[in-house]
């Protein structure tokens, strides 16, 4: 073989691998078993460089699957590291593989769906549209992931329409278009066949379907079609109590929170709690009991609150102290025990009386406290903004309160001095941590 044509060759395959990869990597010399003259043929070079990026490709995808590298984990210090190094104008390309791009094969691995692929590609690399499944199931944390939730896979044609009309709609800007209406009439469509056929009613990839369009609707601001579809999660969960139906854990999960997540959104009546399922039940670890105790500002202000609120409050400070060792130690945490420890309280929070614009301004207060500490994977696109919406209002409503009781029961706010204006004082305050 002709050096020249050889040099040639093997460079133009580092290029094609290079393309592939994004990045330099090992390639493997391809023999070519020719005469000279056909080694300088334009179909063998082509040939060969096909043979080097399919192999390049499989040896890659092999790599992802038996190290289960199918997403990227991140957490809240990457995601600030993340956004200091973009305002710096710094482009510097990530090692780890991007989560869309392999999410898409993860949920169509063999391009079989019933919708279009690059469609789907298109919305998984839109970072609002690959939170939107979310309490349901994540696409990018291990935990809470597709295949923890659903025993198969996209094959039913409800689910894989609810998935597709939740990343749309979020992609979408949180409108409802066309694409979206098309996607949810063929979602609801699919349900009401399931749901006539009772062997078939109760599944998991059912209960996910009617959760998803939960989210959107509770989005929308819908209540009476959160309701509607929350009955018919209610009516299935009755169809597993004559029959023997085991759930997953993740699916038990998706229901805790979208029902509870709709209910803080819209106030619709909730069909469980944080004690319905064994799986989320939680209590607390007689290890650090320390860390179940009051902050300062609430022990010197207890007589303001009821115990229960006060209780809910130790929880906070118990999930607080833990997370503050697992940022400052990097020690393990299960992650499964600190969803469950925020799911009593947020669903404790919920339950509680709202007496007054006050009291209920401290519950949601102490609620966002909940979401901002460890909840990353529930609170990623809605609830933080939602919450923080109707904290607002109710601080609007006790503006003619007096200044000292208002600066008492609002410690959550950190307000050194008591300001002429406590309600514009906790906007700004609200407008800058938000």
């Amino acid at each position: 073989m002709d050096p020249s044509g050889l040099w040639i060759l093997l460079r133009t395959i580092s290029k094609q691998r290079r393309q592939a990869y994004g990045e330099m990597v090992d390639f493997q010399f391809v023999s070519v078993q020719a005469t000279p003259d056909k080694t300088s043929d334009k179909a063998a070079k082509r040939l060969a460089r096909s043979h080097a990026v399919k192999q390049a490709l499989q040896r890659k995808r092999q790599l992802q699957q038996k190290s289960m590298q199918h997403f990227s984990v991140r957490t809240i210090d990457d995601e600030w590291k993340q956004t200091g190094r973009n305002c710096k104008g710094q482009c510097d390309k990530r090692l780890t593989s991007s989560p869309a791009s392999l999410s898409a094969s993860l949920l169509d691995p063999f391009q079989s769906l019933a919708v279009d692929s690059k469609r789907l590609q298109v919305l998984l690399n839109d970072f609002n549209a690959r939170q939107a499944p979310e309490p349901v199931f994540s696409v990018e944390d291990d935990f809470q992931n597709f295949e923890s939730v659903f025993r198969s896979g996209l094959v039913d044609p409800a689910l894989l329409n609810a998935v597709m009309l939740s990343l749309a709609f979020t992609a979408n800007g949180g409108v409802m278009n066309k694409e979206c209406l098309v996607y949810r009439g063929q979602a609801i469509q699919h349900i009401r066949e399931k749901i006539s056929t009772p062997d078939k009613a109760v599944s998991e990839s059912t209960i996910g379907a009617i959760l998803l369009l939960v989210g959107v609707e509770a989005r929308l601001g819908t209540t009476s079609q959160v309701q509607l579809h929350m009955g018919a999660i209610q009516y299935l969960l009755n169809a597993c109590e004559p029959v023997v139906v085991t759930l997953t854990q993740g699916i038990k999960r998706a229901i805790f929170w979208q029902d509870l997540n709709s209910s803080i959104m819209v106030g619709s009546k909730r069909i469980v709690d944080h004690t319905t399922f064994t799986e989320l039940q939680w209590q607390r670890d007689l290890i650090a009991p320390d860390f179940f105790e009051l902050p300062p500002g609430f022990k010197v202000r207890s007589h303001l609150f009821s115990q229960e609120f006060l209780d809910i409050v130790r929880d906070i400070h118990a999930l607080q102290c833990i997370r503050n060792i697992y940022q400052r130690t990097g020690r393990p945490v299960s992650t499964v025990n600190i969803n469950s420890h925020t799911a009593s309280i947020q669903s404790r929070l919920q339950a509680l009386p709202n007496t007054c614009p006050i009291s209920k301004a401290c519950h949601l207060a102490a609620y966002m406290c909940s979401v901002m500490l460890c909840c990353k994977v529930w609170c990623a696109l809605v609830i933080p903004s939602n919450v923080t919406a109707q904290l607002l209002r109710e601080v609007e409503k006790i503006r003619d309160e007096p200044t000292g009781l208002y600066a008492q029961v609002t410690p959550y706010f950190c307000v050194r001095r008591v300001s002429k204006d406590p309600a514009n004082t906790v906007r700004r305050l609200i407008q800058t941590r938000y």
